[in-house]
């Protein structure tokens, strides 16, 4: 009995905790939506990243039934396809790894994130992007088993794998954190060597 109750207990705390969540946290956006705009919050615009994805995934499954459909012809076409693998439909019989793979890179990008100074801006957007990609492709393979794919792109006879939001949301999120690390982060150190360098009057 005394077990029960505390569980009870627990399960009634972890609820109000997670209502006063998300009661509190739009609220506390909402106060300071110029900080948000001005540095972006990382957990914020990936989860509003995974709801495009998930808007869009929803809009593809509930009309499978009249897809695939030819947008441009010999170009592009809204399709509907399970991929039960990882990207592009590689290794189809994986499952608890992309699983596995997903929550790791969630939970250290998310971790990493709250340490970020607030002028990295490029950064938290790259790592919104790739967040929110990854919790999108992470929620269809929990709930069906696979990832929802759509957007299947023609060049000739060459069809490019069919992806989806969320592989795009990756894709440019490591873009962008290529360009970050390699290029615009090099130019910001110049800057600071030079600035360290540079003579001083007596």
């Amino acid at each position: 009995m005394k077990q029960i109750r505390q569980a009870i207990v627990c399960a009634v705390t972890l609820v109000l905790s997670s209502i006063y969540t998300l009661v509190t946290y739009p609220l506390y956006v909402c106060r300071n939506l110029g900080y948000h705009l001005r540095s972006p919050s990382v957990l914020l615009y990936a989860l509003i990243f995974f709801i495009l994805d998930r808007y869009s995934k929803l809009l593809v499954i509930n009309n499978s039934h009249q897809l695939p459909v030819k947008v441009i012809e010999d170009f592009f076409t809204l399709t509907y396809v399970k991929n039960p693998g990882v990207a592009f439909g590689w290794f189809p019989d994986w499952r608890l790894p992309p699983i596995m793979m997903a929550l790791t890179m969630i939970l250290i990008i998310g971790y990493y994130s709250l340490k970020l100074p607030e002028e990295e801006r490029l950064t938290r957007w790259s790592l919104a992007l790739l967040v929110g990609g990854a919790i999108g492709n992470l929620y269809d393979r929990i709930l069906y088993g696979f990832v929802v794919d759509f957007f299947l792109f023609h060049i000739g006879p060459f069809d490019f794998p069919v992806f989806n939001i969320a592989d795009i949301a990756i894709d440019l999120g490591v873009f962008m954190l290529f360009v970050d690390i390699f290029f615009l982060t090099s130019d910001e150190d110049e800057e600071d060597n030079s600035e360290g360098l540079a003579p001083t009057s007596a």
